[in-house]
């Protein structure tokens, strides 16, 4: 179903850039493009079957390539006709942070000689998030994370349950990118709420930062109102490595996961469709 939202959505972005967008807008109003950074955070991969899945999509013929981390050899080529989409699965192991706080040289760079539009999903057996990518022109500086709070559910002995950390992933699309972050929860590797702390990134890589994960202890929780500012265009991508919503639910732990738009695309006016409800 949120496949079907999300083109949708896409959509109508393309037919807004179409009929309106002039060259002294200040913003992105697209999500098609020619060049992406992109980024997937932590997810339930300890399930068997757990895999990640780009869909490429294009209105034109378009050939393409997509690197890894630093690498300037591609690790995938394609090309695709017009409104047929093709699906390609990264290896997991080479594109999933693991963990909080460490730089990894895992982010995904796509580009093409025409404009075309990138779908992510995170899939494992139980739990699955996707989202829609935006193009580098689209990248800013500022931006504020959209998560959710937590629902801890360890499995035996520690090992991985349903459940855990709120979290939030910062892609480089240039070198010597300088980054602050500002956690509004206290961070799985303990550095404090609401203290800036600064990090650099080369084009490449990414940074992954996880909400305190240990069951009945004060200032875990939520990481969303997080503040991240860059010297240079950064990607950022924020939800749960998996959680239930509502919070008190006792079943249905998912990963959620979706890229931020930067707060100089954000407007004053909005258009808003009601989703229909369940009937069964």
């Amino acid at each position: 179903m949120k496949r079907v939202l999300l083109f949708t959505l896409l959509l109508c972005l393309v037919a807004v850039r179409l009929a309106g967008q002039t060259s002294t807008d200040k913003c992105t109003r697209s999500t098609e493009g020619k060049e992406f950074w992109l980024g997937f955070m932590e997810s339930r991969h300890h399930q068997a079957g757990h895999y990640l899945e780009l869909t490429f999509t294009s209105s034109m013929t378009c050939h393409f390539s997509l690197y890894i981390g630093k690498s300037t050899v591609a690790y995938y080529s394609g090309t695709l006709q017009p409104n047929t989409p093709v699906l390609y699965q990264p290896a997991w192991s080479m594109v999933e942070p693991i963990g909080s706080e460490t730089i990894e040289s895992k982010a995904i760079h796509v580009v093409s000689d025409n404009p075309m539009n990138i779908f992510a999903m995170n899939w494992s057996p139980n739990s699955a998030d996707a989202a829609v990518i935006f193009p580098v022109d689209a990248l800013g500086s500022e931006y504020y994370a959209v998560c959710y709070e937590p629902n801890i559910n360890e499995g035996a002995g520690g090992a991985p349950g349903n459940g855990k950390n709120s979290e939030f992933v910062i892609v480089a699309s240039e070198d010597n990118t300088k980054v602050t972050i500002t956690p509004s929860k206290v961070t799985d590797l303990l550095k404090p709420a609401n203290v800036p702390f600064v990090i650099t990134l080369n084009k490449g890589e990414l940074y992954q930062v996880q909400s305190m994960n240990h069951a009945n202890l004060a200032g875990q929780g939520d990481l969303t109102g997080s503040y991240i500012s860059s010297d240079k265009p950064i990607a950022f991508y924020s939800g749960c490595w998996s959680t239930t919503i509502p919070i008190g639910a006792n079943s249905a732990w998912d990963h959620l996961y979706e890229q931020i738009p930067p707060i100089r695309s954000w407007g004053r006016k909005f258009v808003t469709v009601p989703l229909k409800g369940r009937t069964i």
